[in-house]
C-alpha cells in the first residue's frame, strides 16, 4: 500500500451524458497509497471525480438553454402535443420548474462570459464556480425589469463589496436583499441607472456587515435594561411566531422549544462562570 507509483499523464475522456461519466467512476473508497502527495492514478481518479462534480454547478444552466430549444423549436411536437406534457413525460418537471430553469439560464451564461474574459482565458474562473439556480433566481427580476447586463451587474456589485465588507459570501438571500435595495425608488421604464443601483447595493451591503454586534469585551459596561428589553424582542420576534402560528401551531412551538433549549444550555454555561470581583 506504501508503495509509491510512477505518476502518469491524467486521461480526459469524453462522455455523451451525465449518466456515462457517473458509470465511469472508479469505485473507490478507501486509499490506494499512503503517500502525502497523490499518485499518478489517484490524481487521475480525483480529476475525474472533479469533473463529475464540475458538471452539476452548470447543469442548471445547461438544462434551462437545452429546454428553452426544445420550446421555442417546438422540438416537443413528434412526441407530445404540448411543452407541459412533455417536460412531465420526458423528465418528470412541471412547466413552472422549466420556466424557471429557462429564465435563470441567460443570466449565468453572461455572468460566466463575463467571468471568463476577467480570467484572461483561466478554464473556469473561480467565480464561476460558485453561480448557483438560487442566485441566479433572484437576479430575474432585474433581467425582467430591465435586461441581462443589468442582473450582471448587480450580481458583481454585490460581489465586489461583500468582499470589501468582511467577506461573506454571496449567498441568495443578500442577493434578494441587494436586489430590492436596487430596484426600490428606480423609475419603472426608465434606463437602469448603474450609478444609482451601485450605491443602493453598497448602502444596504455594508449594512449588514454593520449590524453584526462585536462581542463584548470584558472591561464594557453592563447593558441597560432596556438594551436587554431590545435584544430579546429582536431574538424571539414575537410578531413573527405569532404569525407563524396562524399557520401552523405546531412550528411554532417547535421554534419556541428549540430557542428554550438554547437559553437552557446557556444557563447551564453561566452557572460555571465565576462571579466577578467587585
Amino acid at each position: 500500500m506504501g508503495g509509491q507509483r510512477k505518476a502518469r499523464p491524467v486521461e480526459r475522456k469524453k462522455f455523451n451524458t451525465a449518466v456515462d461519466m457517473a458509470k465511469d467512476l472508479p469505485r473507490l473508497f478507501a486509499p490506494i497509497s499512503d503517500a502525502p502527495t497523490l499518485i499518478g492514478e489517484e490524481q487521475d481518479h480525483l480529476a475525474r471525480c472533479e469533473a463529475a462534480v464540475e458538471t452539476l454547478k452548470g447543469a442548471f444552466w445547461a438544462a434551462g438553454k437545452a429546454l428553452q430549444i426544445i420550446r421555442d423549436a417546438r422540438l416537443y411536437r413528434q412526441t407530445h402535443g404540448t411543452f407541459d406534457a412533455y417536460c412531465d413525460d420526458r423528465w418528470g418537471m412541471n412547466r413552472q420548474y422549466a420556466d424557471k430553469l429557462i429564465r435563470t439560464w441567460p443570466i449565468a451564461e453572461a455572468l460566466y462570459e463575463r467571468q471568463l474574459a476577467a480570467a484572461k482565458g483561466e478554464t473556469t474562473p473561480i467565480g464561476v464556480k460558485k453561480l448557483n439556480q438560487a442566485q441566479m433566481w433572484e437576479l430575474v427580476p432585474v433581467a425582467d425589469s430591465w435586461d441581462v447586463d443589468a442582473a450582471t451587474f448587480v450580481y458583481e456589485t454585490v460581489a465586489d463589496t461583500v468582499v470589501q465588507v468582511d467577506g461573506r459570501d454571496v449567498t441568495a438571500a443578500v442577493i434578494q436583499g441587494a436586489v430590492k435595495a436596487a430596484v426600490k425608488g428606480a423609475p419603472k421604464g426608465e434606463a437602469f441607472d448603474q450609478d444609482a443601483a451601485a450605491e443602493r447595493i453598497v448602502d444596504y451591503v455594508t449594512g449588514l456587515g454593520a449590524r453584526k454586534q462585536p462581542e463584548p469585551h470584558a472591561e464594557d459596561a453592563p447593558p441597560s435594561v432596556a438594551v436587554i428589553e431590545a435584544r430579546a424582542q429582536k431574538a424571539v420576534q414575537p410578531a413573527w411566531v405569532r404569525r407563524i402560528a396562524a399557520q401552523n401551531r405546531d412550528v411554532a412551538a417547535a421554534y419556541l422549544d428549540r430557542v428554550q433549549a438554547q437559553v437552557d444550555e446557556l444557563r447551564k454555561e453561566l452557572a460555571s462562570v465565576p462571579a466577578p470581583r467587585v
